[in-house]
């Protein structure tokens, strides 16, 4: 069952040993985000504005990108366990009706 594939690419990566590889991965695609941010309104400004519109893009591309894209990823992170508390609180409430599996006789 624990077969390597066979290709090497489609392994998964095991971060138990090393957790800082993957905040690396996401500082690395926040990065990104933010330079494509920064560009596309650099290139805006100075389409409009000239040089001076670059600086005002390069601003407020890293603004928008320091301040807007961790507020992102707290929606995101908001959306994604709001399912799972909702999914638990079910669980839950099902106990509290109908009790534990293991509490229950078994009729024989």
């Amino acid at each position: 069952m624990n077969e390597p594939p066979e290709n090497p690419d489609l392994q998964t990566e095991d971060y138990s040993r090393h957790p800082w590889k993957r905040y690396l991965g996401i500082l690395k695609w926040y990065g990104l985000a933010i330079l494509v941010i920064t560009l596309v309104l650099s290139g805006l400004g100075y389409s409009g504005a000239g040089w001076e519109g670059v600086k005002n893009g390069l601003t407020w591309g890293l603004l928008i990108g320091i301040v807007g894209l961790p507020l992102v990823g707290l929606l995101i992170s908001v959306n994604v366990w709001s399912g799972y508390a909702n999914r638990w609180g079910e669980v839950k409430y099902k106990e509290m009706l109908e009790g534990k599996p293991e509490d229950k006789k078994t009729e024989e």
